[in-house]
This record gives structure tokens, sequence and C-alpha cells, in this order.
């Protein structure tokens, strides 16, 4: 519990002078994904149901004398949005994450309390150091082919994108002049870049290369060392590869704000509302319209024209994306102490000094 409470303190700064605040602080995460794992598994079965009711539109598709379940999935889908929103609960199109909580609810409880204080000692496979550059690469290829195999149950799994029109997908071509053009072209002046996706075969194809791409870069990253370069260039240390992680993450989530905002192919006007186009042309009133229709209480503060504006799961989602990626900025401050301490100039608290070294031992 020491060592715990060493931790934290050196994460933030601090260190915890009363044992209760230390077991609050450790068990404050994973009791928050136990209480959200049941929205997990609430937005698993609906998303489950969804799934049926698209699947008997494909085989209404092939068997015309097969009864199409069509309206019935679309009032579905929106009769819990509108339901949701009126409940104040703008992220109902976010399932996945909350699918996740409860692993990361159980995770966190076992390795605060059951787990080995020391991870080497039992699974010498998850051990590293900080400054193995060998070892850090071997774990960026496993989460290269990780991203890769999710990136290819996207491609099993693109129910959602296209809207309405549900339709099956049996001729797809991977030309890569097609998908590499989206790369290429301007984000400016009408083109674009990849958010100028309007078709679904192409989104299935980018996911097909990209699936591709990380599995061999992965098992790239498992097989070699890197290059004298790289070790040259790089900083070796925790803070820095967290660095790292953040500025990849603001910037992807500056680019998905605008995908979300402006793309309706991946992200489908029926269920995500209008986009910022869209919305624009004062199409925000029809969808409006049919939201009230739907037996949304459109004039109340919590549903969705709460301060007069239309506040749609697109708005949300896009604002989280620009919120988080603002705030991922923050990989410039890990960076400059990543370096400052790789150049022996790094200024902080003096840990010879720190009272927790000195307390005695919690249990």
């Amino acid at each position: 519990m020491v060592a715990a409470n060493r931790f934290w303190s050196q994460i933030f700064g601090v260190a915890f002078s009363n044992k209760r605040w230390l077991h609050f602080f450790m068990l404050f995460v994973p009791v928050t994904g136990l209480w959200m794992s049941a929205l997990g598994v609430v937005g698993l079965a609906l998303n489950l149901r969804a799934y049926d009711f698209v699947s008997q539109e494909i085989r209404a598709a092939e068997d015309l004398e097969f009864e199409t379940f069509y309206t019935k999935n679309i009032l579905l889908n929106e009769g819990i949005r509108a339901w949701t929103a009126a409940q104040d609960q703008p992220h109902e199109n976010l399932i996945f994450p909350e699918e996740v909580l409860p692993l990361l609810g159980f995770g966190g409880i076992y390795h605060a309390l059951l787990g080995p204080e020391t991870l080497e000692e039992s699974f010498p496979f998850f051990g590293y150091v900080w400054k193995d550059r060998n070892k850090m690469t071997t774990i960026l290829g496993i989460h290269l082919i990780l991203l890769g195999i999710g990136a290819f149950l996207l491609v099993y799994d693109t129910w959602a994108p296209g809207g309405g029109d549900v339709r099956k997908i049996t001729n797809l071509t991977l030309s890569p002049s097609i998908i590499f053009g989206y790369l290429l072209k301007s984000p400016f002046g009408g083109e674009g870049w990849i958010v100028s996706v309007d078709d679904l075969e192409d989104i299935i194809r980018g996911h097909v290369w990209l699936g591709s791409i990380c599995i061999l870069g992965g098992i790239w990253h498992i097989l070699t060392k890197p290059f004298a370069w790289a070790r040259r260039a790089l900083v070796w240390s925790g803070e820095a590869y967290l660095s790292y992680s953040l500025v990849a993450i603001s910037v992807f989530g500056f680019i998905a704000c605008c995908f979300v905002w402006f793309n309706n192919t991946a992200y489908p006007s029926e269920f995500y509302g209008p986009t910022g186009p869209e919305a624009s042309q004062a199409q925000a009133f029809t969808f409006l319209v049919r939201d009230q229709r739907l037996g949304a209480n459109v004039g109340s503060a919590q549903g969705p024209t709460g301060l007069v504006n239309y506040v749609s799961p697109r708005s949300w989602l896009a604002t989280s994306h620009f919120v988080l990626g603002f705030f991922f900025v923050g990989h410039l401050w890990h960076a400059g102490r990543a370096r400052a301490a790789a150049a022996g100039f790094e200024k902080g608290i003096d840990r010879d000094f720190e009272p927790v070294i000195s307390m005695t031992p919690l249990n």
C-alpha cells in the first residue's frame, strides 16, 4: 500500500496522509466503471436488437416474400434517441465505450486489492522498464495489431453507416488510388480531405486498408528493433510516451470532430441529427418536428431544444471530440518535462524528503 501511495504521490505531486483518502481514490475509478456498466448492458441489448432488425432487412432484400422490418428499425432507434434525449442522456449512440466499462471496473478492483504488488514476479511477459527501447517497440506493435483487428471488425459490422438505405455490400474493390486519393485531397476549398467520403463502399475499403496496415506494421515493430536515428532522436521515458500518446489522440480528436460535424455517410442524419451544412439550411426544424412526433418534450430544458438551440447527438459527439482534442494539447507540457528530465535539469518536488517515504505501511 505504501508503494501505491508513493505511486500516486509521484503522479500528482502530493502524498496521501490519510489512508481512507487513499482507499477512496484507488477505488473511485473501478466503482465508477461498475456503476456505468449498467448503461453498457442496456446499450448492448438495444444494439443487438437493432442488429436483428437490420439482418431482417437484408433478408427482405434477398427474398421479396419476406416481411421487411425497416420501418420498425427506424422507429426503434429514433424512439430510443428521443426518449433518452428527454431524459437528458445525450450520448445514447456511444454504446461501445460503455460496454468496455465493466472490464475496466473489475480490472481496477483486481489490481487495487487482489493483484500482485510487483507484476513482473507473477507475469514476466508484462514486465518492462521505460528505457527498454526494444520492449517499447514490441508494446507498440501489439497495440497496432489490436487496432488492426478493431478496424476489421468495423469492416464486418458497418450496419449503421448509410442511414435508412439498408443494403448488402456485394461488389467491393480495394483500389489504392481511390482510398489514398482522399488523403491527397485538400481539406479546404470544398474538397474536404477524408471528410468528403460519401460512399459506404469507400468506408469499408478504408477500414480494410487501415486494418491491414496496422497489423502488418505491428508485426514489423514486434520483429524489429528501433533504428539508430530513432534511438537518438526520441526520448525514452514514461512521460515521453505519455506525450507521444496525447499528441496522437489530440490530432485525431480534431479530425474526428470535423468528420462527425460534416459527414453524413459514416454518421447518418437519421441517427445523429443534421450536419452543420444541413442545419444551416434550416433542416434542424425538420428534425425538431420529427422528434416532437416521436414523443420528445422538445420544449423542456432537458430536451433537444434546451437553451433554444437544437442539441442533437451529433452536436454532443463533435463537441466531445473537440474538447478532448483541445485538452490533450497538454502533450506539450509533458514533452517539455520529458526533455528536461533527459537533459538533467528537471524541476519538481524533491523525492528524498517526501513525507510518504517515512510513513508507516498501512497494512
